[in-house]
Order: structure tokens, then C-alpha cells, then sequence
């Protein structure tokens, strides 16, 4: 679902396998806010070329639901262009671009998708860099802006933790996430991803956590391989009763105030500004 400057407002990005038909029909119900479907990591790769076949149906299969729908297409470039054709000509929302270490390759995605596109009347293909290397942090900044399809930006914590040899849970790895997530923000485009790594699915306790923590850091949703993962995602990153009826009775105090011509209000014991009101604004847009 985008929001009124284009960039994505999902709290759940489920990963799904694209040549897995099964998986494919359960993701059209699920809650999820986005469907990705994947042409890269879950699909071995004698099955790469099956699936990037199977990709149309699988869309149009998940154009029953509601959720948006993406792929994360492959490297190197002899199996993303492929992908990218596929993708386009499927309709779907957005591409996830994996290693993506430099400003240079997005901009050559772009255009790539100019050129698939063509005259197509739709809306152009959103991107998706994904930030999975040392050099893709040290570059995030040109990374994020070198496009105005790149709506949102996420951290993969799995190859990132190998090509800097450190821990999930290491202080190096939560300091590139905050990077991405800042270069992110400070771009306005829409920061994504989880701040470690949950291997197994069935520790919600704990993927809990983590999702509490990455969204502290900034954070504003996150992808998940699992549908049991998918509620704490939604719950995580989304607004709580409280914050909605807290947001509304700040917008209505505010609101109410300027009209009197005051820049300012106290609501109870609290002082609630123009920065306040924005904060609250944007919460309640977002719900």
C-alpha cells in the first residue's frame, strides 16, 4: 500500500518461493501487508528458470488478495535482466534488488525497467535495494537516492554477517543496520528489515524482540519467511490502541489550539508542539 509520496508503509513482507505453487495459494490469505516472491535464495538453481516462468501465475494468483506484490530477482546481471523482463511483464509492484552495493548498479536497474516498461501506461516498477555487504553500508546514502523508484531500503543480515565476519547479535552489525536505517530515512524513503537474525520461525518470543528492537532503531516493518511470523510483525510494527487514541486526542488538541492562534498546548501534563502534531499526523495517515 503506498502512502501519499509514493513510498511503502508495509509492516510484514512475507517471503514466498516462487515455483511453489502450495505456498503461493497460502500466501493470497494471508495478513501480510506485502508478498515477496522469491526467484533468488529459496529457489535452487536448476529450478531458477521454471520459476521465473511460473512468476505471471503466481501474481495474478496473489492479485486475488490484498497484500503488494514483489520479487527479489537474482544476481548477477545474466539472471536479474531476465528477471526484471519477468517481473515487469508479470505487473508486479516492486523489485528487491539483492547486493546491492552502489549507486551505480540501481541507476542501471532503473534502466533497465525504462526500457522494459516501454510505453506501459501503469505505474513504474518500485525498487527495493537490499543492503547485504560492508561496501553497500559504507555507499547507502547514493545508494537510496539514485533512483526515484527506490521507495524503501532493508539490510540482509545474513550475507552482511559473513562479509563482515561478525555475529548477529555484534555490535558492528546492529551499527550497519542503524546506518541503513538513517541513510534511509534521511533519503525519505521507507526503512525496512530486522536488526539480527531469527533462524528459527518458531521462536516468536524472540523474533518478538528483535522486531521491538529494530523498530526502536527506526525500523517500520520487516520480511518473514514463515506465516506464523506474520502477526507479530503487524502487531510489532503497528500502532497500538493506546498510540491511536493518544495521536487523535493530540491532532484534536492541537488542531484546536491553532485555531485560537497558538503554535502550542498543553494536553494534561503534557506540551504538545508543532512537532508533536506532525508525529501524530502522520501516525494516524498511516492507520
Amino acid at each position: 500500500m503506498p502512502d501519499p509520496v509514493g513510498n511503502a508503509v508495509w509492516r510484514s513482507l512475507l517471503y514466498v518461493p516462487a515455483n511453489r505453487d502450495r505456498f503461493v495459494r497460502s500466501a493470497v490469505s494471508s495478513s501480510a501487508d506485502a508478498v515477496i516472491l522469491d526467484l533468488e535464495d529459496a529457489v535452487p538453481a536448476e529450478h531458477k528458470a521454471a520459476a521465473r516462468e511460473q512468476l505471471s501465475g503466481a501474481v495474478a494468483a496473489l492479485r486475488q488478495g490484498t497484500a503488494a506484490v514483489l520479487v527479489r530477482v537474482n544476481r548477477p546481471w545474466t539472471a536479474m535482466i531476465p528477471d526484471l523482463e519477468a517481473a515487469v511483464q508479470a505487473g508486479v509492484d516492486g523489485v528487491i534488488i539483492p547486493k546491492s552495493d552502489d549507486a551505480g548498479m540501481i541507476r542501471t536497474v532503473d534502466q533497465a525497467l525504462c526500457e522494459l516498461e516501454g510505453d506501459t501506461a501503469g505505474a513504474p516498477t518500485k525498487v527495493i535495494p537490499l543492503i547485504e555487504s560492508a561496501r553497500g553500508v559504507r555507499r547507502v546514502d547514493e545508494i537510496v537516492d539514485a533512483s526515484t523508484r527506490v521507495i524503501a531500503a532493508s539490510t540482509g543480515i545474513g550475507d552482511l554477517c559473513l562479509d563482515l565476519r561478525a555475529s548477529p547479535d555484534s555490535t558492528a552489525v546492529t551499527h550497519a543496520f542503524t546506518e541503513v536505517v538513517q541513510a534511509t530515512k534521511a533519503a525519505g524513503r521507507t526503512p525496512l528489515g530486522l536488526a539480527g537474525l531469527i533462524v528459527s520461525f518458531t521462536d516468536i518470543d524472540q523474533f518478538r524482540a528483535l522486531a521491538a528492537t529494530s523498530r526502536a532503531i527506526g525500523s517500520t516493518g520487516a520480511s518473514c519467511i514463515h506465516p506464523r511470523q506474520i502477526g507479530t510483525l503487524n502487531e510489532v510494527f503497528g500502532p497500538s490502541p493506546d498510540e491511536i487514541d493518544g495521536a487523535r486526542r493530540v491532532v484534536s488538541a492541537y488542531e484546536e489550539a491553532a485555531a485560537e492562534g497558538r503554535g502550542s498546548v498543553m494536553l494534561g501534563d503534557i506540551f504538545i508542539d508543532n512537532a508533536n502534531y506532525r508525529y501524530a499526523k502522520e501516525l494516524l495517515e498511516r492507520v
